[in-house]
């Protein structure tokens, strides 16, 4: 689970701007917040020190040493293009929260780790009309940047949660804990702690989460795929074909290294995507390998240089 704690702090997490739930749209805000050309951020020392209250509080082990990042994000409620977090040094990390779960859902003490507390500021808002479509034909969307800028702490746990008893009693401790250290006032209703819920599902019955996916991706990228492409086939057409087929990843006949090569023939031009669609199902039906299937169907894509070449060739038999 993450959550994210929106803190109590009089401004700001980089500029002097406050903040104030309710306040009207965009004035509470400056050329920071805006992310204009030239505007240089100031850390706000009071976002540390909450920081570093929750890290000890979910007794976790502080960065004497931790660092902001770029995370890309690119969307009209934050101007600038990136939003500023920590990724490689967080302020705390390896942490946890013992529960005693109430006798009505079962009872017993459950310990739920943490992964990782870091710092970053939160976007602005995005204010739909209607059902999601405004009434102005010119202004689809309007943006209130009055949230950008507000410094959030995420809690990142580990995935100990077995059922959502478990998850919501968690979240109940983490909303505790916060109002406890005077960091966050934990109203949900105001956005000020947030949940995003990641759940793994299995069959009924078995014991253990599926890792196949997993392995196979992993597989795939360390025969030298490219990441994001690897992501987008096996997720896209591969995972839509095991669906269809109601079959696993275990089930068909491509492995790691024809998929990692497959993708390297689309991403260096020697065949199109097209192809490389109609080639996929052969592989993962017959087990085929792509360089035996390009040589024997001819589907080597012709590049320009070639054609020069040959259009030259002509011309001088002429």
């Amino acid at each position: 689970m993450e959550t994210h704690v929106q803190l109590s702090t009089l401004t700001k997490a980089f500029c002097g701007c406050p903040y104030n739930y309710g306040a009207q749209p965009n004035t509470t805000i400056c050329p920071v917040c805006m992310g204009l050309p030239g505007a240089l951020p100031v850390l706000n020392s009071k976002v540390i020190e909450s920081a570093v209250k929750l890290g000890l509080a979910l007794n976790c082990k502080l960065s004497l040493n931790s660092k902001f990042d770029r995370k890309q994000y690119f969307y009209p409620d934050l101007p600038k293009g990136y939003q500023i977090s920590q990724f490689d040094i967080p302020i705390a990390t390896n942490g946890y929260v013992d529960l005693d779960l109430p006798v009505e859902f079962g009872g017993g003490h459950r310990r739920f780790g943490i992964t990782r507390v870091h710092m970053e500021e939160d976007a602005g808002k995005l204010l739909y009309s209607g059902n999601g479509i405004s009434s102005a034909p010119r202004i689809p969307v309007l943006v209130d940047l009055n949230r950008a800028g507000v410094p959030l702490l995420e809690i990142v746990s580990e995935p100990d949660m077995r059922n959502g008893i478990e998850a919501a009693e968690y979240a109940s401790e983490i909303q505790r804990v916060v109002r406890y250290l005077g960091i966050s006032n934990g109203n949900m209703q105001e956005g000020s702690l947030r949940c995003d819920v990641i759940v793994s599902i299995r069959p009924i019955g078995q014991s253990e989460f599926g890792t196949e996916v997993a392995e196979f991706f992993d597989a795939t990228i360390a025969k030298g795929a490219d990441v994001k492409l690897a992501t987008n086939w096996i997720m896209g057409d591969i995972a839509a074909y095991m669906k269809n087929e109601k079959v696993s990843i275990n089930d068909i006949k491509l492995n790691p290294q024809e998929l990692a090569e497959l993708i390297a023939s689309i991403k260096g031009g020697t065949i199109s995507v097209k192809i490389g669609k109609e080639i996929l199902f052969e592989l993962i039906a017959k087990g085929e390998t792509v360089k035996g299937l390009i040589e024997e169907k001819n589907l080597v894509q012709a590049s320009l240089s070639l054609c020069r070449c040959s259009i030259f060739n002509y011309r001088s038999q002429q």
